[in-house]
């Protein structure tokens, strides 16, 4: 598959199977992905690949710390807490992309910008691969309990989750449509 189908081909799915991609399959995407821009080479990515009980886990960690925080008899807290239990149940597969932070804040911005390139990169190799993934954030990106659960210090920034499966049969062609770029060219000799 050329750059431009990948591109182009490329669509957040949220209808996967259960099937577990193949370990060897994860594991050449996530290499693929650190080829991003990245300047002086920090390598800011880290990813943390769940699967099987690990969402579970996750998920009941998230859950308990809503219900410290929100009124669980609340009736609109309710709905909150129960999906955090099985978001990440979602998909077979779940990638927490995250981001090591500096104290530099140029560094850290583009720190960012990079893992946001290796997260991109990381869904075309998906997509070159038949699979598919969808890039969710929110909320659980900036949970402690989350970021313990990874190893990660409370610095650093989970960038995204990345849920990753094989699209059910269900799944139709794309029907999205985008708007021409918005372009404007500076110095150059127009011919019209």
């Amino acid at each position: 598959m050329d750059v431009y189908t990948a591109i182009r081909g490329r669509r957040s799915i949220t209808g996967l199977t259960d099937a577990i991609p193949d370990r060897a399959v994860l594991d050449r995407i996530i290499q693929s992905s650190v080829w991003a821009p990245n300047h002086h080479l920090t390598e800011p990515w880290r990813f943390h690949v769940l699967c099987g009980e690990a969402r579970d886990e996750m998920g009941a960690m998230v859950a308990d710390r809503l219900e410290s925080e929100l009124d669980p008899d609340d009736p609109a807290s309710a709905p909150s807490i129960r999906s955090a239990r099985v978001r990440l149940r979602r998909s077979p597969v779940v990638i927490v992309v995250s981001q090591v932070w500096s104290d530099d804040p140029v560094t850290n911005l583009e720190d960012y910008a990079s893992v946001c390139c290796a997260t991109q990169n990381l869904m075309l190799a998906a997509h070159a691969e038949g699979l598919a993934t969808k890039w969710r954030t929110g909320e659980m990106c900036d949970f402690a309990a989350c970021k313990d659960y990874l190893g990660l210090d409370r610095e650093d920034r989970i960038v995204g989750y990345i849920y990753l499966g094989h699209p059910s049969p269900a799944i139709g062609p794309d029907r999205r449509e985008r708007q021409p770029a918005q372009v404007e060219w500076l110095g150059w000799d127009d011919e019209d």
